[in-house]
């Protein structure tokens, strides 16, 4: 297991991760319209090697107040 910490006070937002099937995306550090502090995860298939998604390919984590 590879352990990563990454959070808004990272100087780069986005954590990309090249795997085996997948690209992931992780932005941090977002706020969105309500002013709630937002993760955004984004999951992108190799669908040229037939890799699919089960499930959501843009997911959003939001701190409740």
């Amino acid at each position: 297991m590879k352990l990563i910490h990454h959070s808004n006070t990272a100087r780069d937002k986005l954590l990309h991760v090249e795997t085996e099937g997948c690209i992931v995306n992780i932005r941090v550090g977002l706020k969105n319209t309500a002013g709630q502090e937002v993760t955004h995860i984004e999951i992108l298939p190799d669908t040229s090697d037939g890799w699919v998604i089960v499930g959501s390919a843009n997911n959003h984590v939001i701190k409740k107040a």
